[in-house]
């Protein structure tokens, strides 16, 4: 039996929450304040105290105001949030999954590197805003034990060379178009019922986003994806990688722009375009050079004689340089201090000048002269690599994969809340 949240009693629920947020802050113990149930799963309680910590664990990472207001509109989202966790831990255990320190202790230096925060300061930075460090403890330890009961189902999915195949037809075939790279908030829609709901959900995520609301705050505390983990970054992806609703929804954004709710069968996405590669017929692979530039400095107060002597130096040079070596020989002897190597490049990274003057070079050639501020300049390729700028079959199958788990995870989700006795009481 599931009961349900009433406006008022929220709104006296809120009093209490006020308070206890007040108190917190000046140091008082989360054991000395005495506060009620919110919740029971299974006979085991969610305390308020555990509500109001994760109130403020989310307006800390997400960079949100928690006013009384605010903690009512998201208090329904971040309950269900706990009672999920709460059954994922039960299952877990049921299931004899143990969650070590050490564990916890990973994904704590994870966050820490995402957050640009020293090794082992993550606690620290979570007092000094009156958040109990245990509250972030409380909620990876669910994760963890999720994500290893998930690797338990790796056995019951199977990817096909077929599905991997498709995969990378379609990859290929969207080469000329743009890459995108996103995040995403997802909140799902376990009953049809339920939509109305978790789209209002959705719109008071969205005006916490235009008041300032971190985008991977908020997805790391309410996303539903297994991509949560990451701040709901989903990488560089292709044409193609994604649901066609989600695509057109990224085509017709901006980087740095965030989309409407989007209404898919498994529930609604919340997507921010990040940056956007543009694409081009030659994207299939993926170029770099290691170049040699030997530069001369030409100064317009020089004569048209000293000019041409020290075009002639170039022009000698690139007849008889069968090297890079040779041309760094040439610089030492003309003493060129902006002469030099380039490794790794991509020609997408050279100057206009000087990616056109290399265009089509092949190792050992060398660039016909380059006129530059201040100078002229010869280019040598001295090595060329090329490698394909697909994804390789392995992490095509990971992608489905993932995406395998991630439905059959919500699926289970779903069956134990069905099965479980939720006792709602604010």
């Amino acid at each position: 039996m599931i009961s349900k949240l009433s406006t008022f009693t929220l709104k006296n629920v809120f009093v209490i929450l006020s308070t206890i947020i007040m108190v917190s802050a000046v140091g008082t113990a989360r054991a000395q304040s005495p506060v009620g149930v919110a919740a029971v799963v299974n006979d085991e309680p969610i305390s308020i105290i555990d509500l109001v910590e994760r109130l403020k664990l989310v307006a800390v990472s997400s960079n949100i105001e928690m006013t009384a207001q605010k903690s009512n509109e998201m208090a329904p989202q971040i309950l269900q949030q706990l009672i999920n966790e709460k059954l994922q831990m039960q299952e877990a255990e049921r299931r004899g999954i143990e969650v070590k320190q050490s564990d916890i202790d990973v994904a704590k230096a994870t966050i820490e590197k995402n957050a640009g925060l020293p090794d082992g300061m993550l606690d620290q930075f979570l007092e000094q805003r009156g958040v109990a460090p245990s509250t972030i403890e409380e909620q990876i330890k669910p994760q963890v034990a999720w994500q290893k009961l998930l690797g338990t189902m790796r056995r019951d999915v199977e990817i096909s060379d077929a599905e991997i195949d498709e995969n990378l037809a379609r990859i290929e075939s969207n080469q000329g178009k743009p890459r995108n790279r996103v995040q995403e908030i997802f909140l799902p829609v376990d009953n049809p019922q339920d939509s109305a709901k978790v789209y209002q959900t959705a719109q008071e995520v969205l005006q916490a986003l235009s008041k300032g609301a971190d985008f991977g705050g908020l997805a790391r505390q309410i996303s539903a994806s297994t991509s949560a983990a990451t701040g709901g970054d989903m990488g560089w992806l292709y044409a193609g990688e994604i649901s066609s609703e989600l695509q057109q929804a990224i085509n017709q954004l901006e980087p740095g722009q965030v989309s409407a709710p989007i209404q898919t069968i498994r529930g609604y996405y919340i997507i921010k375009l990040l940056d956007r590669r543009r694409g081009d017929a030659a994207a299939i692979t993926d170029t770099r050079l290691d170049l040699y530039q030997l530069f001369v400095p030409v100064s317009e107060s020089e004569s048209e004689e000293q000019i041409k002597a020290k075009l002639d130096v170039l022009n000698n040079t690139k007849q008889t340089a069968d090297s890079c070596q040779a041309l760094a020989n040439v610089a030492v002897d003309l003493g060129s201090e902006l002469s030099g190597e380039m490794k790794g490049i991509s020609p997408n990274d050279l100057s206009g000048p000087v990616s056109r003057a290399v265009s089509g070079l092949e190792k050992g050639q060398v660039s016909d002269i380059i006129r530059v501020d201040g100078g002229a300049l010869l280019v040598m390729v001295c090595d060329k690599t090329e490698k394909s700028n697909l994804p390789d079959r392995k992490s095509v199958e990971n992608r489905l994969l993932m995406e395998r788990l991630d439905i059959l995870a919500r699926r289970k989700l779903r069956e134990l809340r069905r099965e479980a006795f939720i006792d709602i009481r604010i």
